[in-house]
């Protein structure tokens, strides 16, 4: 049995969504939340927090907290092509953090792969049932 499923790609400036509130099931980030500041990452999370239903889905793929010396070398090279303004809290593995504090729970990092680049990380995160008003927002 075939399932299909549709799926819009949007080009997102980071601020507001233009999509209302609990409008998706899933959101999927593939490496885009390293080329944000913080500021910018805290703000994109919230917007995707606010388009997501209750019990809807965050995934991202980005990099992530180096897991030895070796992927941390490997990793200076992104931070020297990107920046390290935008990288840094990558690295650091502070993407979880910025995901919980946006509101989501059971933020876990599902899985990780070392790369020539550094470690790539996969996030998820679920917008609880009740999502009443949070200091988060």
């Amino acid at each position: 049995m075939k399932s299909t499923a549709k799926v819009t790609l949007l080009h997102y400036d980071g601020h507001t969504l233009p999509f209302g509130d609990g409008y998706f099931d899933r959101v999927v980030s593939s490496l885009v939340f390293h080329h944000l500041t913080r500021e910018q990452k805290r703000q994109a999370l919230r917007e995707i927090f606010r388009v997501l239903k209750p019990n809807g889905e965050l995934h991202i793929a980005d990099w992530g907290k180096a897991r030895n010396l070796f992927m941390r070398g490997a990793f200076y090279f992104v931070q020297i092509l990107d920046g390290f303004k935008t990288t840094t809290d990558n690295v650091k593995g502070l993407l979880p953090e910025y995901i919980n504090l946006a509101g989501f729970e059971d933020v876990t990092e599902t899985k990780s792969f070392a790369t020539m680049l550094g470690t790539l990380s996969l996030y998820k995160g679920i917008k609880p049932q009740n999502d009443g008003p949070t200091t988060a927002h």
